[in-house]
């Protein structure tokens, strides 16, 4: 996906390069914004984050460690996952 196709300030590029930011909450608020703007918008950046912060999870589980995951990420990934799970549970009652 590119910025024309999404109307956004940031291309999946651009995602890519600042994900472990993202992830890590380290991301300057502006920036921040224009990300999940593009996230909004662009599945396949979607999966990607969430698969990022799954890892980080299953990492957390199976280490012993505990990495604190922010509060609003982890909002969001519950929100993300239901809707997928919506989504995945309609497809499947075609």
């Amino acid at each position: 996906m590119t910025r024309a196709s999404h109307g956004g300030n940031v291309d999946c590029n651009e995602v890519r390069e600042q994900l472990g930011d993202y992830v890590d909450n380290e991301m300057l608020a502006e920036i921040c914004r224009e990300l999940e703007a593009h996230l909004k918008h662009c599945r396949d950046c979607r999966v990607e984050v969430d698969s990022i912060k799954k890892t980080i999870v299953l990492y957390q589980a199976e280490s012993g460690k505990k990495v604190e995951v922010p509060l609003r990420v982890s909002e969001r990934l519950e929100q993300a996952l239901a809707h997928e799970y919506r989504n995945s549970a309609l497809a499947g009652a075609d």
